[in-house]
């Protein structure tokens, strides 16, 4: 089954895109001139401190002071490290942030990002910054950057071992001026929109690949994913959203060459991209991975997408679950809340019954009945309203049974959390294969 899944790219560069207005950006091209010091601010240099640029035996400049306003060009290889890409990329230092533009090996635009330092949320703040290294660090993580020599400097992740260097480029560096995010009609977001792709997956396509077969469902909204067993068994129906949202994915690059989506900040980015190969195909690229696979225009209503696959496996208020080779075990102690249970964290939302649906599992107990009960809300805790509760249902035996709930019609209610409840208390329910069917 293949999930909403986004390789995990540790980017060799501050990719989360932090916007900028037009006085801004021009202050920063300004900053990259040949200017050390960044323009007016100087770093409190005196006029006869250049920042060691020139080895004159200046020691007191600190290595962020030497980096404003020069440009490093990185070449990198996929032999460099596992998340590696044939590429180049430039960072360009100012007091107020790093810039990273980026090309492949034949000169083509493919990065323009901005992080910018403050206070902001998404801002770098600078931890440490002596003459021997500057550490600049995010909300979860943190780098060093220090000279190898006058002309070379290294970039250190700790949290990921990763180390790279990048050499003095005195030309102006590219694609400052390249959009890598486009609105028009012909970038690659625009053209899938509306569109399903059909993928027939084999195991001998890749490392992580199954025998089954994906439909692509692509909206303005976000990106669905149903798929089948090649005996058109349904067995998947995500979707993942894309635009300003908590969880929602990040255009990163929008194009009519390349669509790059992406979710996660600096410095672990989780991003796959999307491109045309015809008309009528498109490609997956996962670089992590190493790994591509192609789908084709699909132009029937695609299969599964009534069907949806919560993972009741967020435990809440003092439930317990544990893992067995039938299924989950469920429990609601003596010593848990009144409102205790079990959150969905698959990407099923938002979920709707205007016709009414049902939600079906499989379920076994270690002997004692045992009641639950389901329940839709709004949006989680304390936003619930609009909500439905079902009513309550009575598993029984210790054979693996299947079970229905029904869902009356909900009319034009949407849910975005969906909880799974236990009545009684102090006993195992072992469940698994659960399932919402909408009418």
């Amino acid at each position: 089954m293949k999930n909403i899944i986004f390789t995990l790219l540790i980017v060799i560069s501050f990719t989360t895109i932090t916007s900028c207005s037009s006085a801004e950006e021009e202050e920063i091209a300004q900053t990259t001139s040949t200017d050390p010091g960044g323009g007016d601010s100087n770093n409190g240099n005196d006029d006869n401190d250049d920042g060691g640029d020139d080895n004159d035996g200046n020691t007191t400049a600190t290595v962020f002071e030497r980096l404003v306003g020069k440009v490093f060009r990185q070449i990198e290889s996929p032999d460099d490290c596992n998340t590696c890409q044939d590429e180049i990329n430039y960072y360009i230092f100012s007091n107020e942030g790093i810039r990273i533009t980026g090309t492949t090996l034949d000169g083509v635009c493919e990065q323009n990002d901005y992080e910018q330092f403050g206070d902001c949320q998404d801002c770098l703040t600078i931890t440490e910054d002596t003459a021997e290294k500057v550490t600049i660090c995010t909300v979860d993580a943190c780098q060093t950057i220090t000279f190898v020599s006058e002309t070379e400097i290294k970039f250190d992740f700790p949290q990921a071992n990763i180390t790279w260097e990048a050499q003095l480029f005195e030309e102006e560096a590219p694609c400052m001026e390249w959009e890598q995010i486009s609105d028009g009609e012909n970038t690659v977001f625009a053209r899938l929109q509306g569109n399903t792709y059909k993928q027939i997956e084999s195991v001998a396509d890749c490392g992580t690949c199954e025998d089954e077969i994906n439909y692509y469902i692509f909206s303005e909204e976000g990106l669905r994913i149903t798929g089948t067993t090649y005996d058109d068994i349904c067995e998947q129906n995500d979707f993942q959203p894309i635009g300003d949202c908590d969880g929602c994915a990040e255009i990163d690059t929008n194009t009519e060459d390349l669509l790059t989506v992406c979710v996660g900040t600096f410095p672990f980015r989780v991003c796959q991209t999307i491109t045309f190969l015809s008309d009528t195909q498109i490609q997956f690229d996962f670089p992590a991975f190493n790994q591509t696979w192609t789908a084709d225009l699909y132009e029937e209503d695609p299969p599964c997408t009534n069907i949806f696959y919560p993972e009741y496996d967020g435990t809440f208020d003092g439930t317990t679950l544990s893992a067995s080779d039938d299924g989950l075990i469920f429990e609601f102690p003596s010593s848990a809340g009144e409102f205790a249970g079990f959150a969905n964290s698959a990407e099923i939302y938002p979920l709707s019954f205007p016709d009414g649906g049902k939600v079906t599992f499989t379920g076994a107990t270690s002997g004692t009945d045992i009641e639950v009960f389901f329940r839709f809300e709004a949006d989680v805790y304390p936003n619930t309203e609009p909500s439905y509760t079902s009513a309550n249902i009575t598993v029984s035996g210790t054979q693996a049974t299947e079970y229905t709930v029904e869902i009356p019609p909900q009319g034009t209610n949407t849910f975005n959390s969906a909880i799974f409840y236990l009545v009684t208390r102090d006993q195992p329910l072992t469940a698994s294969n659960f399932y919402i069917t909408v009418d």
